[in-house]
């Protein structure tokens, strides 16, 4: 590969030398003039030659992108991201409500008491199939077995539970506007000297990291950040937040969410102020949560979820009880705490916005209106406060379009 880049370079140097002839000699004005487009630029630029004339070499050739490398200043010293450290607690049960389980084994009976399950008395109730998740409000012993009470008088075996083991992630909250881009890394990573180059040895990256973005380099079809001296890593390893304007529709000072479904982050905002970013875990492909811009019709502290497109029995039926700080937006589609899973940042969800603990909480509190915590469900009429959720969905690998030119 050492061999290739050297010819490109020895080209690279005959063709800008004949090029510098050419014009000295007078050369026709086409040759000397900016290239329209990529395929129109008959020679391959060095650095030196960018440095002088850069409107004559091609915008991504290895010489323009050597150049605008070696161009790259970081700030001295390297900036901390304004973040005030919010007080947590470790324990689980700081993090949640209640303790949660899943339900391992389908189908599963439910009883009023472990003691009719022994006479052989019918249930009163049968979990089917697909995947359940119940509160557990506390455990008794019959009989040398243990069981479980879901419910106002329901029992279930132990055996058939699996504790919840919620994500301890937490996003941040700003103490002033964030001057540059910053992002959480979605994987353990090691980062590279330049884009698609050698990996730097003296540095790994781990997941739900933080780390500020100070600029981007394109390669092929592939978006790369620098976040440090000699750090590299590629856009798909990273979550990135940006400061974004207030869509038109909101008021100003107004409280707003912004959700985006590419980076799968979300920001909180009071008028053109970010507040608060975090980690999301938005609809999968195949039940991809809507764009668009909403107010919350509805916030309950807590509220039971099923899919609304099959009953129990099929294999695709889930049933949630309790979930935590939930905020409706669009119909059946919520913003709400997330205990069965750690994989923010990543596409997870039947459609809804999926949070860490942590962050549904604070996003609830903080959120307008406020909800009193003897309310259990608040809907939101018309004159109340509100905050807009503005849902959207854009790549920053698609090409930018290019504006028609003037008549």
């Amino acid at each position: 590969m050492r061999c290739g880049i050297s010819i490109i370079l020895g080209l690279g140097l005959l063709a800008a030398l004949a090029l510098a002839l050419q014009i000295a000699a007078g050369a026709p004005p086409s040759l000397a003039a900016p290239a329209t487009s990529p395929a129109s630029y008959r020679y391959v630029c060095v650095p030196n030659l960018v440095w002088r004339s850069p409107e004559l070499c091609p915008t991504y050739g290895p010489g323009t992108t050597a150049y605008r490398l070696l161009s790259i200043r970081l700030p001295d010293p390297l900036p901390e991201l304004p973040v005030l450290e919010l007080p947590r607690s470790e324990e689980d049960k700081e993090l949640l409500p209640h303790t949660y389980a899943h339900v391992i084994t389908v189908p599963l009976n439910v009883y009023r008491h472990p003691m009719e399950a022994a006479m052989g008395l019918p249930p009163v109730r049968t979990m089917l199939s697909g995947d359940w998740w119940v509160s557990v409000d506390g455990m008794v012993e019959y009989e040398g077995q243990q069981w479980y009470q879901i419910n106002e008088g329901e029992f279930v075996p132990a055996w058939a539970l699996a504790f919840a083991s919620p994500s301890r992630f937490q996003g941040v909250y700003l103490t002033e506007q964030p001057q540059y881009p910053f992002a959480w890394v979605n994987r353990w990573v090691q980062p590279s000297v330049t884009p698609q180059g050698a990996l730097n040895p003296n540095v790994t990256l781990k997941r739900y990291q933080l780390v500020t973005i100070f600029a981007e380099e394109r390669r092929g079809g592939e978006l790369w950040y620098l976040i440090g001296p000699d750090q590299w890593v590629r856009q798909e390893n990273l979550s990135r937040v940006d400061v974004d304007p207030p869509p038109p529709e909101v008021e100003p000072g107004a409280k707003w969410i912004e959700v985006d479904l590419f980076e799968q982050t979300l920001a909180a905002y009071e008028g053109e102020r970010m507040v608060y970013a975090t980690l999301i875990s938005s609809g999968r492909t195949s039940t991809a949560t809507p764009t668009g811009l909403y107010r919350l019709w509805a916030k309950l502290w807590e509220g039971k979820m099923s899919n609304p497109d099959v009953e129990d029995g099929h294999p695709d039926w889930y049933f949630i009880e309790d979930v935590p700080w939930t905020m409706y937006f669009h119909g059946g589609y919520s913003i709400h705490a997330a205990f069965w899973h750690d994989a923010f940042g990543f596409l997870r969800s039947h459609g809804c916005v999926n949070l860490a603990p942590r962050d549904a909480e604070w996003l609830f509190r903080w959120s307008d209106p406020y909800v009193p915590e003897h309310v259990k469900v608040l809907y939101i009429s018309e004159g109340m406060p509100n905050t807009w959720v503005w849902v959207h969905f854009s790549s920053p690998l698609e090409p930018t379009p290019t504006p028609a030119p003037t008549p």
